[in-house]
């Protein structure tokens, strides 16, 4: 049986959920991938999938993927491993941060400890703007 996500609050403007601690990602599954949850219908996102995977030491994905639209970014929380995007491999380790475009061919192989890590998912060339230009302060007060 896989984890569950937990909502932790939510409201018209937000949704807050807790996947626990990062160390027991392993035990949810996404279909027949172990050790991934994936959040888009978790947080009801409309503009991106958001992702946790953890790969047991030295352990490989069991594919090689690219995507139609969508680019990725990687973002690695804990442990360590390689990265294959096309032909290139290159080192991963705690706060690593890679994008790859869509048509990029990618596999993550985790290291001796593990690995443990966010993949952010949007589609290519959508960004239309971002917090410098979108940002708008507000008047709610503080209530901690």
């Amino acid at each position: 049986m896989s984890k569950e996500i937990q909502t932790v609050a939510q409201n018209t403007n937000f949704k807050a959920v807790c996947v626990g601690p990062w160390a027991e990602i392993a035990q949810f599954a996404a279909g027949e991938v172990k050790g991934k949850v994936f959040l888009k219908d978790a947080l009801g996102t409309s503009g991106s999938e958001l992702s946790v995977g953890a790969l047991p030491a030295h352990t490989a994905l069991p594919f090689f993927h690219a995507h139609k639209q969508n680019e990725e970014v990687y973002i690695v929380l804990q442990g360590s491993g390689k990265m294959q995007v096309d032909e290139d491999v290159f080192d991963l380790k705690e706060g690593s941060v890679v994008r790859v475009s869509p048509k990029g061919s990618r596999s993550l192989k985790s290291g001796a400890e593990g690995l443990i890590y966010l993949c952010l998912q949007t589609k290519a060339g959508s960004l239309e703007e971002w917090t410098g230009k979108d940002a708008v302060f507000t008047q709610t007060p503080a209530k901690w």
